[in-house]
This record gives structure tokens, sequence and C-alpha cells, in this order.
């Protein structure tokens, strides 16, 4: 009778060798570099017509710089008429001065940047694209994305803002000069 041959210790040298070959990592250098330029944005915001209502009373742009995160805010101040929803219709232009090609914008809701105690007495902002959607809240209820706004290159679309104050609020924070409120809406662009 022949005799049997183990090959058991084989196999298990193969299965060490196979799994050896699957967890090997082959590593390669592909050299890139990347070129970084400067140009103007192709889309800008900049003060809308209610700016010059009242002689700017009701509404003000300003722009800065925050070093803390490396980016241009735009500042927008509105008044709201206390037991009055109040409608601007063009509180900033969006323009696509620098930009070759249409730009696509959406207007998306943040939130608040810091609480200064008197947001109750805010009962709806909204901040509205061209075609009178917005985003914001009403109440309760929040809205969080309006667009897509297309701008082709030379022209502009008008942002405006809708916003409700209490008429119970106390007549020493109806002042017009008391923040009662500080939002985020970012005007998210593409270059189609």
């Amino acid at each position: 009778m022949a005799k049997r041959k183990n090959y058991k210790p084989l196999m298990a040298l193969v299965a060490l060798a196979a799994a050896a070959l699957v967890a090997a990592t082959v590593t390669f250098t592909n050299v890139t570099y990347w070129l970084i330029n400067a140009t103007k944005p192709p889309a800008m915001k900049y003060p809308g017509d209610d700016t010059n209502v009242a002689e700017g009373q009701y509404v003000k742009v300003s722009y800065y710089y925050d070093s803390n995160r490396g980016i241009n805010i735009t500042r927008i101040s509105i008044i709201g008429f206390t037991g009055d929803p109040t409608n601007y219709t063009s509180v900033i232009k969006v323009c696509n001065y620098y930009g070759p090609t249409p730009i696509t914008a959406n207007l998306v809701w943040v939130g608040p940047v810091t609480t200064t105690g008197y947001e109750q007495y805010i009962k709806a902002f909204l901040v509205k694209g061209p075609d009178g959607q917005g985003v914001g809240f009403v109440g309760s209820t929040t809205y969080n994305t309006a667009g897509p706004y297309t701008i082709n290159p030379g022209q502009c679309i008008d942002i405006g803002a809708y916003v409700a104050i209490d008429p119970a609020i106390p007549s020493n924070l109806a002042d017009g000069k008391t923040v009662l409120g500080q939002y985020q809406v970012d005007i998210r662009m593409n270059p189609q």
C-alpha cells in the first residue's frame, strides 16, 4: 500500500504566502505641481437700491475681513417696524461682472451667529431671492434653501429681505440701533 503524503504543512505555507501578498502595499510617487493664481471672484455682492431709501436710514451694507476665519463678510443691517411686516426688495445685488460664464447662486440658511437675548421679538426673518422665495424663519418654521438663480455675465440679481417685529417689544429696544438678532445666510455660487 502506498504511503499518503501529508500536504497540510505545504497548504498552510501557501495560505500564509497568499495572505502576505494581499496585505502587501505597493507605493509609488507621481509628481504633480499646483500653480495658484488670484483674480476677483466671478460674482460679487454690492449694496442694493434699498440702501438709498431715506438716505440709507433703513438698510446699511458694509464689508470686513474676518482674520480668524480668513473670509470676507458682508454685514447687512436692516430695520423692521414694530407690528408692521417690512419687505425690502433690493438689499444687496449679486453681480457676475468678472465671470465669462453664467453663475448659479443658491441662498442657504446657516442660522444664528450669536445671541443677543432679544431674538424672541423677531417673529419672521427671510432673505429672499429674485423669485420671492427665501431662507430664514417665519414663526417656528425654518426655510433652509432657495434657488438656484442664474446670473449671466454682466448681469445682477437682487436679494431682498422680509422682517416682522413683535409690536409688544419694549420701547427701549425699538430705537433703531439695538441689534435684536444676528443671522448668517450664505450665498453659494457655482460657475456653470
